[in-house]
């Protein structure tokens, strides 16, 4: 029986590969070992996704203690070449961008075991962030690429990859998305917030922000003022890590600042905004097939399709355009961009766990 190692840290690495569990587990071939990297002193929004999964008593949890980037991948490192030594993995499969992802994608290139990359080929072509990078460098060592999207299979060909290693399957973080939509639907959280369905702008802001810079901030202020004006405009923070957040945009007249609900209502947020404004490319693509509206602040990003046919535009840092938009989409007007990027259908586990059930 093979054994496959689904590597997680947080929320968007977590839902990139928990949705893999079921059907690699489904016909006894495979046994899929889910690793799930926990920060220590984070009680983590992760946690509260893992029975929608049926993960429960499945995980492995790695803990880690906060530091660098640097120090933080080597400690992993460490712990992954001691799970691997115990589990003897067939391939490694990490989840995201970050640090374990990383850190998974060099132990297991180093110890022989092949790795496998999900959402292969995305390139934003911004290397200022670390995601670019480690988007670079796992698909660098893979022995298979499964694409998310059309661009991914582009890029990756005009790297010099090789067509058989290439393999299409779609975005498996859409199924995911299929998997807790129902129980977000079900969630009470707009009448906890006072709020009705699409009359209500949300914010999602990381902090820093990026660039961060005082003219961003203040230019952010005068456009959340301004849309404000027109409708309820909500700001989710978490108090204990988004401080700055509250400091940099808590004296916005008509700014409603909320505590940031777990992933399954911040879902039903997202789903029942008339738009989502924000400066992190996290959530674009569930955006688009719940066809939300997306004002991403930013001058590019990994996946052109939510520009190209999705619902997703790129306002950067200006106001005028940011503006614009939103008083476009305010006003009912058609947007003219709502269609859903090809084999995003809820299957994409399927068609990895096919492939894996025999790939060599």
């Amino acid at each position: 029986m093979k054994k496959i190692v689904l590597i997680a840290q947080g929320r968007f690495g977590f839902l990139k590969v928990a949705s893999l569990f079921a059907p690699l587990e489904k016909n006894g071939l495979v046994e899929p070992v889910p690793v799930l990297v926990v920060r220590d002193g984070e009680h983590g929004e992760t946690e509260s996704l893992v029975p929608a999964f049926g993960l429960e008593g499945r995980l492995r949890r790695v803990p880690l203690e906060p530091g660098s980037p640097v120090s933080e991948t080597a400690r992993l490192m460490i712990s992954f070449e001691q799970l691997f030594v115990e589990i003897a993995p067939d391939f490694v499969v990490p989840g995201g961008f970050d640090n374990a992802a990383i850190a998974a994608t060099i132990t297991a290139s180093r110890m022989g075991i092949p790795v496998v990359s999900l959402d292969a080929g995305l390139r934003s072509y911004d290397r200022s962030g670390q995601d670019e990078l480690n988007r670079l460098i796992i698909d660098s060592v893979a022995s298979l690429h499964f694409v998310s999207e059309h661009s991914g299979i582009y890029n990756l060909i005009n790297e010099g990859f090789a067509d058989e290693r290439i393999i299409f399957v779609g975005n498996t973080s859409i199924d995911s998305l299929v998997t807790v939509i129902g129980e977000a639907n079900r969630s009470g959280v707009l009448d906890d917030l006072g709020v009705k369905p699409k009359k209500f702008a949300t914010v999602l802001l990381t902090m820093p922000l990026r660039p961060e810079t005082a003219e961003n901030r203040d230019l952010l202020c005068k456009v959340l003022e301004s849309i404000a004006v027109t409708t309820t405009v909500l700001l989710p923070v978490d108090a204990g890590s988004d401080a700055g957040l509250q400091e940099a945009f808590g004296s916005v007249p008509g700014l409603r600042i909320v505590p940031r609900p777990g992933p399954v209502d911040l879902l039903r947020v997202l789903k029942e905004s008339a738009f989502v404004l924000t400066d992190t490319d996290e959530f674009e693509s569930e955006l688009t097939v719940m066809n939300v509206p997306c004002l991403t602040l930013r001058q590019s990003t990994s996946r052109p399709s939510t520009i190209e046919i999705g619902t997703n535009d790129l306002v950067e840092f200006d106001e005028q355009e940011i503006l614009e938009r939103a008083s476009v989409i305010l006003s009912g007007k058609p947007t003219g961009k709502s269609l859903i990027p090809e084999k995003w259908d809820g299957a994409s586990a399927k068609r990895i766990a096919e492939v894996l059930e025999w790939a060599g």
